[in-house]
């Protein structure tokens, strides 16, 4: 405990701002070595996941690596022990909510190829996406066009704007399992109406893990002159996300999932000449700022600065890996785990049967089997933990970094067992 103060105290006599936040990101971040044969068993071992127990299922909240669940509480206990050093001079290391955090902005601007200027940040996708339904600019008999696959979070502001203000919302219905990308394309092309005037669509369908292709579906609509927003819960940290490349108007993102940030740190990237017209649906200050669009909406009122450090530290971890290399391996586990189902009696798998449209996420189920009878088996037999999808769609299974080939291996002997 004597040499935590120490660190602590000694991070006190620099002003808390992100400089602080810089010295403390070098600190305790050690990495196996790339060409390690027991790379990813030391990568697991930088996770407080519990031995005895395995997770499948990132797609609703992931495991925080040490690092991160280390910076919080470093900060948690700066905030609780040494609070009357603060000077009100410089605020930015103290509480979260009244500065523009451009450090951290950019961070993620880089890691979704955008500028960091138009990047907000948020609580998690379901504010971000609720600050983009509340703030257009639409008037009534103007249509949303969602698919009938969208999360809860992802919708449900357009509903509310609908039955609060007359305009249109309506579902496009998208088959479960999807085949390829043709199939999803002719869907979208053929929904389109005269009055559609946003397009509302889940990069990763959360429940099938399918890879819709967004950027043709963005093209498309801009040539008809639709606003496009994606809701990106289960892209960051499981596949590359290139907002350049996509060509939306706008994209909502979480970093507690695939990054292993704690909850409540997400993010909104609207286009510029968009985001000017925005109205907040959440106001202080910076209401009203032109200078700095992504801060307009980020500064919402005093909030938890301390999970911010974690974040900070989560993408520095994902960073340290390599994205690429993160995303390659969550699509190997993904692509062995399917490969391994296919291969059993009685099961049907509602991912996509194109492997160009998967990654981490597969869903499936065993004949004569609920969702929930598949999550108990797996947690009574293994005390491993995918999540229940209903009657129908037995469970989602996520395979990401902390996760193992022998790991999965157990998981088809249960499977098999299940099935025969």
């Amino acid at each position: 405990m004597n040499s935590r103060r120490k660190v602590l105290r000694s991070l006190a006599a620099a002003s808390l701002s992100l400089p602080w936040l810089s010295a403390m990101a070098g600190t305790q971040l050690k990495l196996p070595a790339e060409n390690d044969p027991n790379y990813w068993d030391k990568i697991r071992d930088a996770f407080m996941l519990s031995k005895e127990k395995v997770f499948f299922n990132t797609g609703t909240v992931g495991a925080m690596p040490k690092i991160v669940v280390q910076r919080v509480f470093e900060h948690f206990e700066k905030l609780a022990t040494d609070v009357a050093d603060w000077d009100y001079k410089s605020d930015i290391g103290w509480i979260g909510g009244y500065h523009p955090l451009p450090d951290l902005r950019k961070k993620i601007a880089q890691l979704i190829h955008a500028d960091a200027a138009s990047i907000a940040l948020t609580d998690n996708v379901t504010s971000a996406m609720s600050y983009i339904a509340m703030g257009l600019n639409l008037k009534p008999g103007d249509e949303v066009l969602a698919s009938n696959q969208e999360h809860g979070g992802g919708r449900s502001s357009w509903i509310v704007r609908s039955k609060r203000e007359g305009i249109l919302y309506r579902e496009v219905v998208l088959p479960k399992p999807i085949r390829n990308n043709d199939e999803v394309l002719s869907i979208i092309r053929k929904a389109i109406r005269p009055e559609t005037r946003v397009l509302m669509l889940s990069h990763i369908i959360t429940g099938s893990g399918a890879i819709l292709p967004v950027r043709e579906i963005c093209a498309e609509a801009r040539a008809k002159g639709i606003l496009t927003v994606l809701d990106g819960a289960q892209t960051i940290g499981q596949i590359k996300v290139d907002i350049a490349e996509i060509g939306c108007d706008a994209y909502v993102g979480c970093f507690h999932k695939w990054i292993g940030a704690p909850p409540g740190t997400g993010f909104m990237w609207v286009r510029p000449d968009v985001l000017k017209t925005l109205w907040t649906s959440v106001s202080s200050y910076q209401w009203d700022n032109h200078e700095d669009e992504g801060f307009r909406f980020t500064q919402r009122g005093t909030g938890n600065f301390s999970i911010l450090a974690g974040l900070d530290a989560a993408l520095d971890f994902h960073a340290e890996i390599g994205p690429q290399r993160v995303y390659d391996r969550i699509k190997y586990l993904g692509q062995y785990l399917r490969d391994g189902l296919r291969k059993l009696p009685k099961v049907k798998i509602y991912s996509p049967v194109d492997e160009k449209m998967c990654a981490g996420i597969t869903v499936y189920n065993v004949a004569g089997r609920t969702g929930a009878q598949l999550q108990d088996a797996f947690w009574n037999l293994a005390r491993m933990r995918p999540r229940s999808q209903g009657d129908e769609f037995g469970v989602r299974h996520c395979t990401h970094i902390y996760n193992s080939q022998k790991e999965l291996d157990k998981a088809l002997e249960i499977v098999k067992s299940l099935a025969a």
